[in-house]
């Protein structure tokens, strides 16, 4: 496959290069499929999440990467629309918790995951550009890492 969309598409891609948004897809569906009964909302994702105990310190190092790439002193960058969020996605709410204005637990860990849902939606639905897909890697690196320890956690 990866040799096709080189012929086609004039790209450079090796499988190292693509092997985490490949690996993306099988982890939001195994995500969606066990933990969401195969159809994530951020509403019933957020009354499940409510119903859980779940420590918060597990997504340490997944909130700081997010805090990090989203934030500039103090502030939202201008990456973060490139999440293009939605009316229904809560944007409020991940700017509060990147931004350290809330504080919540189980806020921290939805905000997470609205963002690799956003990951989720800009992918399935071209809204990443192909051509620079690659330079995604880590994104979805950080996103499987998430998925697999929320999943073994919920």
């Amino acid at each position: 496959m990866t040799q096709w969309l080189n012929n086609k598409y004039g790209t450079n891609f090796n499988e190292q290069q693509l092997e985490h948004i490949k690996n993306f897809s099988l982890m939001w569906n195994v995500f969606e499929g066990k933990i969401c009964n195969t159809h994530f909302t951020i509403t019933q994702f957020s009354q499940e999440l409510a119903n859980r105990n779940i420590d918060v310190n597990l997504f340490q190092k997944h909130f700081d990467y997010f805090k990090n790439r989203y934030t500039d002193n103090g502030a939202i960058n201008n990456r973060f629309q490139f999440l293009y969020f939605r009316p229904n996605d809560r944007r409020t709410l991940v700017e509060d918790v990147l931004l350290g204005n809330n504080t919540n637990p189980n806020d921290i860990i939805l905000a997470i995951t609205i963002i690799v849902f956003r990951f989720r939606n800009n992918l399935f639905h071209g809204l990443k550009e192909f051509q620079n897909i690659d330079n995604q890697n880590e994104n979805f690196e950080i996103a499987n890492d998430f998925l697999s320890i929320l999943i073994d956690n919920f």
